[in-house]
């Protein structure tokens, strides 16, 4: 190896072009540890200060000054991460740390740039470790390049030491990380609960949010805003009724809301809630406005406002979501500017406003939007969980941001039963440690807290449920019934019935094929198909559509698939829906006489559908390959031989299901895996949906405007100029609209597609059309593209 040059020194040295590396460090440090809500536990501030001091500190080497400055290349010399690591190792040591907050600290400056992909915390140190057993170690090359002294006296103006410390030298330094100290068993039993696992993840989170931010923005610094206390009142009084009859579902949801609000507020540093409310029953706002009250009283004792994380299950009820929410700050005089609400899911636009900047999608404006720099974040389930369930650097850059925060989980009974033991450790822990307040919000209350676990916001909900009367549940489900002959006798009604009807079924072509049985025998009538067979595009101006005719009392008849289950605010006075777990069987009945605009009840029919064998008799459930036979049977065994059930019956028809449930399904213990640091087991582990490898992804081009889409596409994907990076962060422009106009297919082999990209079709009769999307590939060969 080549002579060692002269150390830089420390004081002159650049973290960027123009940006001295002191500043940047004790700018990152401070931000970072100020972005960490009052209420968590201390060490996660610790960690986040002690990483942005030492994250950067191997930039100081000769070599990647002069690689920075144009005067050489990149190369293993000029990498500063662990050598960075390797710093923080030796002072923590002199800061008196516990092993564990030590290997948190080496972890987190180390992988500032990476994944953490390893099997166990120990395992980054270990590597360290072995090498210096190398006989060209460039770790010991760099060491003996470094200003020690330059960094040793700017440390101690930071550090708080327990004790006087002199300038280390290399040797020092690697003696003290190859001692048996810190043997490997001791580092393997370093890590000894799941808190410390959060604490880790929270601070090397807010160390990666401040270190981007901070370069994006060439320094500047973000402030917090304000939200009016009052914004949801203010929202009602325009848009609801103000003295509502006191029999009426408004004047019920009134005292909902009034209920939630006076039982926060009683208890509020409870970590934990429940809101278990009816369908339709207005638990979005009544929990948004008690919220905005608990945020205020904390910002008046603490000086520091929680975030409020609002989280579904699907981003195909976000958008809905989201400009509720932007309606309620409309109300109070509010811009719907990003720093204000945000909303955030894997096809979002990056697209970040604050009061004086917006920021282009392909700059800082995505890495705002992805770090959750906002008071009140709209997500999904997979956002939030993947914060913390997950290695990627991309994911855990926003777990600081959960610290204190006010996360609010919206139908929370459609995260998979298989994790609800590990996810009610991770809410716990996460609450504890962070000092964040988790919310439940459900129809059925499923069993991830167990009674004593969490404060119930509505204590007399299980009144509310019985006082309710909107439906009927008819149990049909016992005969078995093809889903042609199902349709004659659907048609046969519907001839003589003109009120509005929802059908729920569990297979996109299930959809496809009644739609078409339907179209041919009620000629005339508003008939529309909802499935993901269409593209995202056609599904928002279907939905759209259905409200129009709803809004006009128009008998239109809607055949979807569940996806209108959760969070789709539609109602009708008959619904059918096919044999499902019983909490997606309530979910498809709280779209049946939401608002209680029907006279009497409104009427919920349960089938049980299969397809047609060849003799026309009932052949495999098309419940199977959706739905796990368990669940089925459990669902099964509580309808028992009933011919019906009234809503007033559902929360303990629920809860009878979710104990059923418990004791046949078994758990996946991801939070296990986190807490001894084997965070590839818990990327293989956890799933919020399933892959499907047969599912192709197809572009639909319908219209001009798609084409010239398509064509922007393929030439930044052609083009040999740029590399994977740049190809990502151009494709951020218009990946949403694109993605507008993708929709996932199942495909045999051999139909001339390319599983692995994105392939072009032209919409036509035997293709996709608008009315029910997707038919079946051309037959020609040309449909793909890469």
């Amino acid at each position: 190896m080549s002579a060692t040059p002269r150390p830089s020194p420390f004081s002159e040295t650049l973290a960027h072009p123009g940006d001295p590396l002191p500043a940047h460090l004790q700018r990152v440090a401070e931000r970072a540890a100020a972005s960490i809500a009052p209420g968590a536990c201390p060490e996660i501030r610790a960690l986040a200060y002690h990483a942005g001091l030492f994250h950067d500190i191997g930039k100081a080497t000769p070599w990647f000054q002069d690689y920075l400055l144009g005067r050489g290349r990149r190369s293993a010399l000029s990498h500063h991460a662990e050598l960075g690591a390797l710093l923080a190792w030796h002072y923590s040591g002199a800061l008196d740390w516990p092993l564990w907050q030590r290997l948190a600290l080496f972890i987190a400056v180390r992988r500032h740039h990476g994944a953490l992909t390893f099997d166990h915390w120990s395992q980054l140190l270990a590597r360290t470790r072995a090498a210096f057993a190398e006989p060209d170690c460039v770790l010991r090359t760099q060491l003996g390049a470094l200003d020690l002294a330059g960094i040793h006296g700017w440390l101690l103006e930071r550090l708080q030491l327990t004790a006087p410390l002199s300038v280390p030298d290399p040797e020092t330094i690697e003696a003290g990380l190859r001692g048996r100290a810190v043997a490997g068993s001791r580092l393997r039993r370093a890590f000894t609960a799941l808190d410390e696992a959060l604490t880790l993840l929270a601070g090397f989170g807010a160390l990666l949010a401040l270190d981007k931010t901070d370069t994006a923005l060439a320094g500047a610094p973000r402030w917090r805003q304000s939200l009016p206390v009052d914004a949801v009142r203010r929202y009602k009084a325009r848009h609801f009724e103000p003295a509502p009859a006191p029999d009426s579902l408004d004047a019920r949801r009134a005292r909902i809301a009034e209920a939630v609000a006076a039982t926060w507020a009683a208890h509020p540093e409870a970590p934990l809630l429940t809101l278990t409310a009816p369908t339709g029953a207005g638990k979005t706002l009544s929990l948004l406005d008690a919220a905005l009250r608990l945020r205020a009283l904390i910002e008046q004792r603490d000086a520091v406002a929680p975030r409020i994380i609002y989280c579904l299950p699907f981003t195909s009820v976000i958008d809905q979501n989201h400009a509720v929410l932007r309606g309620v700050l409309a109300e109070s005089g509010l811009d719907a500017r990003e720093d204000l609400l945000l909303k955030h899911h894997h096809l979002s636009e990056p697209r970040y406003r604050d009061a004086e900047n917006e920021y282009e999608a392909d700059g800082a404006g995505a890495l705002l939007v992805e770090t959750w720099q906002s008071e009140l974040v709209v997500t999904t389930f997979h956002q939030l969980l993947h914060t913390l369930l997950s290695p990627r650097n991309a994911n855990l850059k926003r777990a600081g941001q959960l610290t204190g925060a006010l996360i609010l989980l919206d139908e929370v009974q459609a995260l998979p039963l298989r994790y609800w033991a590990a996810l009610r450790q991770l809410f716990m822990t996460a609450a504890r440690v962070y000092g964040a307040r988790i919310v439940l919000l459900t129809a059925t209350r499923p069993l991830i807290f167990r009674p004593g676990d969490a404060v119930e916001l509505l204590p007399d909900h299980e009144a509310h449920f019985r006082a309710l009367a909107r439906t009927r549940l008819h149990a049909h489900h016992r005969e078995p019934l093809t889903l042609d002959a199902f349709g004659e006798r659907l048609a046969a009604v519907l001839a003589d019935d003109r009120r509005a009807t929802l059908v729920v079924l569990n297979r996109r072509r299930a959809v496809r094929a009644l739609f078409v049985q339907l179209r041919e025998r009620l000629s005339g009538r508003p008939l529309v198909a909802l499935s993901t067979d269409l593209t995202p595009f056609d599904r928002r101006a279907r939905i759209r559509l259905i409200q129009r005719l709803r809004a006009r009392g128009e008998p239109v008849v809607v055949v979807a698939t569940q996806l209108v289950e959760a969070g789709v605010d539609l109602s009708f006075p008959v619904v059918h829906r096919d044999l499902a777990p019983l909490d997606s069987i309530i979910q498809a009945a709280g779209r049946c006489n939401r608002h209680a605009e029907a006279d009497g009840a409104g009427e919920v029919h349960l089938w049980q559908l299969c397809a047609t064998r060849a003799d026309a008799s009932p052949g495999e459930p098309l419940w199977r390959r959706v739905y796990d036979a368990a669940l089925i049977d459990v669902t099964q065994e509580c309808l028992g031989t009933r011919a019906y059930w009234d809503e007033a019956e559902f929360l303990s028809l629920s809860q009878d299901y979710f104990s059923g449930c418990w004791a046949r399904q078994d758990q996946t213990r991801v939070d296990e895996l986190l807490a001894r640091g084997d965070l590839l087991g818990v990327e293989q582990g956890f799933r919020l949906i399933e892959s499907a490898p047969a599912l192709v992804a197809l572009f639909v081009v319908r219209r001009p405007a798609d084409a010239r889409l398509w064509a922007r596409y393929r030439a930044l994907r052609d083009d040999p100029t740029l590399g994977p990076a740049e190809q990502k962060r151009a494709f951020r422009a218009f990946k949403r609209a694109f993605h507008e106009r993708v929709i996932q297919v199942h495909v045999r082999d051999g139909e001339g597609v390319d599983r692995d990209e994105i392939n072009r079709i032209e919409a036509g009769p035997a293709t996709y059309d608008r009315a029910a999307g997707f038919v079946a590939l051309p037959i020609e060969e040309s449909s793909c593209i890469f």
